[in-house]
């Protein structure tokens, strides 16, 4: 036959047992918390986790080589416009003489 009693004193024993255990499991997170401090507690998306440290990678090097932006030089600018100008005036010429602009 059931005996309630028992099953009742059981269930309780089993349930101090779980305290006990859960009580344990408390005090070893409080300690370990301090080592862990800052640390997320869920762990994020190890994608993510890669592109963020690609991406700091590749900051942190364009930082340490930044090229300058190269400029043209007066002659050189003075130079193309020249050539465009010649370029136009053949358009034009060419245009007069066929009579329409053609691209060249």
């Amino acid at each position: 036959m059931f005996n309630l009693k028992q099953t009742w004193e059981s269930m309780r024993k089993e349930r101090a047992s779980m305290q006990a255990e859960l009580d344990r499991l408390d005090r070893a997170i409080s300690a370990l918390r301090p080592l862990v401090d800052g640390a997320p507690s869920i762990k994020v998306n190890p994608s993510l986790e890669r592109r963020e440290l690609i991406s700091q990678a590749q900051g942190n090097k364009a930082h340490k080589s930044k090229r300058r932006k190269s400029k043209i030089s007066a002659q050189g600018l003075r130079n193309i416009v020249e050539a465009q100008k010649k370029r136009w005036a053949r358009v034009k010429a060419a245009a007069k003489s066929k009579g329409k602009i053609s691209k060249v």
